[in-house]
């Protein structure tokens, strides 16, 4: 299997020590996930589909296997090299938006930058600026996230994730709190993101969620069961390469949402 993407994963196994029983949560996972690509990550709840972004992410190391997140190899980083590597070139949106509640929109959307110092000081803000009125709240950089519905929290994290150009967006059951007409609206965001090439991995439960990306990995017990190309993927003639240890195979103001404030 090709070494070449951004995500080279092989023979991935994950084991978490729960009292005196070792969980298999990941189980001999092969994937690789080319520059450029959208894949979206389902499976039900304990497939092992969260461990797996997590490992992706660089917020876990794998038990054993091989995983190379930008060449550089997972399992062999310290904390602090895990740290960087994270920093510089992961962006995370996660489901409950996860804002600071005390800062504005441009503040939140600031914050990483000044962790990470990949952006030069001079740029920041303007840079932050531009993210947000690319996510659609230009006119919204100076309010609280409590003055701000469901769906537009989620934008600001959207930019906040793009904050120090990452190379890879993660993005976590990012509609499971908005409605409807809302997640439509983020999920056509990831696309317009994708478009300009950005790689992103979405990980979710929901089969019209996934339908976005050119790409689904289905996981059960933490094992890879089903690959799916989608068609318009194979007209773009998108490059794949997966496989699988074991055998397997291969917005605006009224923007709503379910459980928040």
């Amino acid at each position: 299997m090709s070494t070449n993407g951004i995500v080279h994963a092989e023979d991935l196994v994950k084991i978490y020590r729960m009292g005196k029983v070792d969980v298999k949560a990941l189980d001999g996972v092969s994937l690789t996930i080319p520059e450029g690509e959208f894949l979206a990550i389902m499976g039900p709840s304990g497939s092992g589909k969260s461990t797996l972004m997590n490992l992706i992410g660089c917020l876990d190391k794998p038990t054993s296997g091989t995983l190379l997140v930008d060449g550089q190899d997972v399992g062999k980083l310290s904390d602090r090299r895990l740290a960087r590597l994270r920093g510089r070139t992961i962006g995370f949106v996660f489901q409950t938006f996860n804002l600071i509640p005390r800062i504005s929109a441009l503040d939140n959307v600031l914050l990483p930058m000044g962790l990470v110092g990949a952006i030069p000081k001079s740029q920041r803000r303007r840079r932050a600026v531009r993210l947000l009125e690319q996510v659609g709240l230009g006119h919204r950089v100076t309010h609280m996230p409590n003055e701000l519905s469901g769906g537009e929290r989620q934008r600001v994290a959207i930019a906040r994730a793009l904050a120090n150009d990452p190379k890879l967006l993660l993005a976590d059951e990012p509609t499971g709190n908005l409605d409807t007409k809302t997640g439509r609206a983020i999920l056509e965001l990831f696309r317009e993101l994708h478009r300009q090439g950005r790689t992103i991995v979405l990980v979710t439960h929901d089969p019209d969620v996934a339908s976005c990306a050119e790409r689904i990995v289905r996981l059960v017990d933490g094992k890879i069961v089903d690959v799916q190309v989608q068609p318009s993927a194979i007209e773009r003639g998108t490059r794949v390469s997966v496989g699988q240890g074991q055998g397997q195979g291969a917005g605006g103001g009224g923007e709503g949402s379910r459980g928040a404030a």
